[in-house]
């Protein structure tokens, strides 16, 4: 069986969604809808045994319809999503799912109720550096998780009408909770606007998780130069992610040192000595992510495997953006 989808959305993001969904075995794109006929165009000239139309209801009304991907602006998602899931449609939603928290857990209860599978496009749980990351983890390879620490750093977009932190956050969050596999118990965090008037532009966010594990999230489009890096600090050594490497490099694992000079007594003197921890490059798999995250939506419509996007992750992302702009506002440290 082939799962027919439709777009909701065809500005930046939108028609690479297109791209992949219709590269997939199971699943045909059948309709792409957007409110500027330009967009359409472009895409009828990429795909053109693909419908446009400018009314998404059309999307909704149609039963041969299976599934809808939602790439409008943020806010709109809470919108379009409900009635995507009320017209009987599995539902896939960039990130971030919804603007509010309670709409986004809205959303998750309702798709449970109607039985539909409901996933949020956080790309990064699929990109093969943070699969290696969570695979390491999950083994227990590195030992207990100490603390985490993430750095997006980029020039700012033009014309933007979100901050930085619901800019940026959402990817860090996303790969975090993926990694540390619980919520946050208490977090903290301090932003600033220093070049976008009434937009913060940079930030920092801490966050201290039920197991002991902390994290910190630096987001900024204050550089020049763009920044994609994450730190596991762990028991047996730190893993390191450069989303900016090439794919033989992205993924890093330093031992620790071997140092036993502390302590030793005066008569170990000529058995003392200090050992730099060894540096192992870990293989990735080589695919893209974005095609394997579509599958993954598309396999959980068919035979009911589970997502690490699925609606819930994509709920306590946005629960976390919005402790996050409280904390900032506030000036204070949030306790859920």
């Amino acid at each position: 069986m082939k799962i027919n989808v439709g777009v909701i959305g065809c500005g930046y993001w939108g028609p690479n969604l297109v791209r992949n969904f219709n590269s997939l075995p199971n699943a045909i794109v059948q309709t792409v809808s957007d409110t500027r006929p330009g967009r359409l165009e472009f895409i009828r000239q990429q795909y053109p045994e693909i419908h446009t139309t400018l009314e998404f209801q059309e999307i909704l009304d149609n039963p041969a319809i299976h599934a809808v991907a939602i790439a409008t602006p943020v806010a709109t998602h809470a919108e379009l999503a409900t009635l995507a899931l009320k017209a009987g449609k599995h539902v896939f939603v960039e990130k971030p799912l919804t603007s509010i928290a309670a709409d986004a857990w809205n959303l998750v209860e309702l798709a449970k109720s109607l039985n539909k599978v409901l996933a949020v496009g956080h790309v990064f749980q699929f990109a093969p550096g943070v699969r290696k990351l969570h695979q390491e983890i999950s083994a227990g390879k590195v030992g207990k998780v100490f603390h985490i620490s993430s750095n997006r750093i980029n020039p700012g977009p033009p014309g933007t009408t979100v901050d930085v932190v619901w800019d940026l956050c959402p990817h860090d969050l996303s790969i975090i909770l993926h990694l540390a596999n619980e919520m946050p118990v208490e977090v903290s965090a301090v932003g600033h606007s220093y070049q976008w008037e009434g937009l913060v532009d940079n930030a920092h966010i801490s966050m201290t998780f039920p197991s002991g594990t902390t994290a910190h999230i630096h987001v900024s489009w204050l550089s020049a130069n763009k920044s994609r890096l994450l730190q596991v600090f762990a028991q047996h050594g730190t893993l390191v992610y450069d989303e900016m490497l090439a794919l033989d490099g992205k993924v890093k694992f330093f031992s620790n040192p071997v140092d036993n000079r502390i302590g030793a007594k005066d008569s170990d003197a000529q058995q003392l000595f200090y050992s730099a921890g060894e540096i192992s490059v870990l293989p990735l798999e080589q695919h893209e992510p974005l095609r394997m995250e579509c599958d993954s939506f598309i396999q959980a419509i068919l035979h009911g495997r589970s997502l690490p996007n699925n609606g819930a992750m994509g709920a306590k992302v946005v629960e976390l953006l919005s402790l996050i702009s409280s904390s900032i506002s506030a000036q204070s440290t949030i306790i859920r």
